[in-house]
């Protein structure tokens, strides 16, 4: 039987929740805001009084944003 290790996706996002993250694009470019929703395929931020929807396929990575609101 195969051993699972660390947490899925599902709850590393929902523990994000609430949170200001930083999220990196495969672009190279990337924002900030607060993770308010999340989705099969799409996770939801907001930035600057916007809600914008984001697809997860095109994140390189997430993670929580620092206190200083830097990566």
């Amino acid at each position: 039987m195969a051993k699972t290790w660390g947490q899925t996706q599902t709850q590393y996002l929902r523990s994000l929740q609430g949170k200001r993250v930083t999220i990196a694009f495969l672009d190279g470019k990337g924002i900030q805001g607060e993770l308010t929703g999340v989705d099969t395929y799409d996770i939801f931020v907001r930035t600057n009084d916007k809600e914008v929807m984001i697809s997860k396929g095109s994140i390189r990575y997430i993670h929580e944003a620092n206190s200083e609101g830097t990566q």
